[in-house]
């Protein structure tokens, strides 16, 4: 037990230290490759985390670009609102505040008003006006006083027809806005020179606004001692004392006459003038007739009516307004103006459709929400039909006094029938004073009116109503007047001749003669404000 084991060969020992010292070299080695792998898994951690950090920053940077684009996007949407806001509250801010007149100016041009050339255009007028005048003297008052035309008819063509500016009439029922529609084209609107207006019957007066060199007011005994309006006096005192006349000195009236009337009131009675007379000879010689309407009164009355016949045959010159349209919702604008056109339609002459204008004429803003820009363009349609009344005033004038020629030639070949059947009537021992009387009484019985229009190719239409024969037979006798043919004389001819002749080749030729020398531009398919005329309802116009 107590023998010590034996001992290994020095050789073993040294193999196995060897081969121990080989272990923990590869140990180490292992282990040293280890801690580079994991030092170089380190460095490729911090290297993908360096590029990760790097690719996440770009993200961000990228992100933050597409931010602040859609800000810098946000920013400009938000000003392009605040511009239109800005845009519609200065809309907003002109509409709130009192309407702007320049269109007025623009379109009737007052600007041209006074130049060189306006006055060489002038002095063309009164030179083309005195050669119709001598016209009418050597042709056409013969006839007249030859068959006493001026008893049939208040048409006459007298220096007041021929020389007188454009006259503008504006007539309708009361309180519809037409002193209101006066004062808004003159700018006189809550100015002492301004038309009086309110909701009530404001005024029973014919009012005259024409051109003066300063602010006047003439009674109506002034206005009728002044030669244009000198036969208003046949309506006597009653009537001059409804008529006034107010001067301004405003551009449009140097070149038109406005014309402000009662407002037409039922059941209201006026017996110290003739008041349908009065406004017959107001009609008879307007170039232009303006019928206005309040939207809330569109009933047509019996006094309404029997002013609406007398403007039968004057349906070239009637313009209708339908005003304070801005009263009326958007959406009944066509119902209401319907409503205007079925009412008024059946009470005119033609069969075309009336031309109707829905605007709001005054300086005050248009109520919220109205179609503003619908009712300033039936305004500038309006102005423009004024501007051509004021660039046509010879074109009118000549066919006015080729329109009476014709009514005093169609006269005297109806007296001159009278007489015909007359003398075929009279027996040698009757009573030519009972068998005139029954002739004019019932002419229809021997043809006369049916006779000359085949005779002469007068239309029957353009013949006027044989009651009013029956009158004038009642005034001069029958038998008084002489034959056509009887009114010749070799030295001077024929009186029909010479009327014939102005009708057919002297008037027309006085119009070319003036076309040919005015320098005034004329281009009626294109306004001259370079807007297109597009009126609400349009009908064919007759001359």
């Amino acid at each position: 037990h107590d023998e010590e084991p034996p001992k290994k060969p020095a050789v073993e020992s040294e193999e196995e230290a060897d081969e121990e010292e080989g272990e923990s070299a590869g140990q180490e080695t292992e282990e040293e490759e280890s801690t580079e792998a994991e030092v170089h898994g380190a460095e490729g951690e911090e290297e993908g985390e360096e590029s990760g950090e790097e690719a996440a920053s770009e993200e961000e940077a990228a992100s933050e670009e597409e931010e602040e684009g859609s800000e810098e996007e946000e920013e400009l949407e938000e000003g392009e609102e605040e511009e239109s806001l800005e845009q519609a509250e200065s809309a907003e801010e002109a509409r709130s505040g009192p309407r702007t007149r320049k269109h007025i100016a623009d379109v009737l041009g007052f600007a041209e008003i006074g130049t060189e050339e306006d006055k060489e255009e002038e002095a063309l007028i009164e030179t083309i006006l005195k050669e119709l005048k001598k016209l009418s003297v050597t042709a056409i008052e013969p006839m007249e006083k030859l068959y006493k035309f001026k008893d049939i008819s208040s048409r006459l063509l007298g220096d007041a027809e021929i020389f007188n500016k454009p006259m503008a009439l504006f007539l309708g029922p009361w309180s519809a806005g037409k002193s209101s529609i006066i004062n808004y084209l003159l700018g006189t609107e809550h100015t002492k020179a301004g038309l009086k207006t309110g909701p009530q019957p404001s005024d029973i007066d014919f009012t005259i606004v024409h051109y003066t060199d300063k602010l006047q007011r003439l009674s109506g005994t002034e206005m009728a001692a002044h030669w244009a309006f000198s036969s208003v006096q046949k309506f006597g005192q009653g009537f001059l004392d409804h008529f006034k006349g107010i001067g301004l000195p405003h551009p449009l009236l140097q070149k038109v006459t406005i014309v402000d009337t009662p407002g037409i009131l039922d059941k209201r009675k006026i017996e110290n003038y003739p008041f349908n007379d009065a406004f017959q000879w107001f009609i008879d010689r307007a170039d232009a007739i303006y019928v206005v309407f309040d939207p809330s009164k569109l009933e047509i009355g019996e006094e309404m009516a029997a002013l609406l016949d007398q403007l039968k045959g004057r349906e070239a010159q009637i313009r209708f307004i339908l005003n304070k349209a801005d009263f009326i919702q958007p959406h009944d604008i066509m119902r209401v103006t319907g409503q205007l056109l079925w009412n008024v339609s059946p009470l005119l002459g033609s069969s075309d459709a009336p031309i109707i204008h829905v605007a709001s004429m005054t300086s005050r803003p248009f109520h919220v929400g109205a179609p503003a820009e619908f009712f300033e363009e039936q305004e500038l349609t309006l102005l423009e039909h004024l501007r051509e009344i004021m660039d046509e005033r010879v074109e009118n004038t000549i066919a006015f006094a080729r329109r009476h020629a014709v009514r005093v030639r169609n006269h005297a070949k109806l007296v001159d029938c009278y007489l015909s059947t007359f003398y075929k009537q009279k027996g040698i021992f009757g009573s030519k004073k009972k068998v005139a009387e029954q002739i004019a009484k019932d002419p229809n019985k021997y043809h006369i009116f049916e006779g000359l229009s085949r005779l002469s190719n007068v239309s029957r239409y353009d013949l006027p109503d044989p009651q009013l024969y029956y009158k004038f037979f009642k005034l001069n006798p029958m038998y008084d007047f002489k034959p056509l043919t009887a009114t010749c004389t070799y030295f001077k001819g024929c009186p029909l001749d010479k009327l014939d002749i102005a009708i057919a080749y002297d008037l027309p030729q006085l119009l070319g003669k003036y076309n040919d020398q005015t320098k005034l531009k004329k281009d009626h398919d294109k306004s001259p404000s370079g807007h297109v005329p597009v009126p609400l309802t349009t009908g064919k116009q007759r001359s």
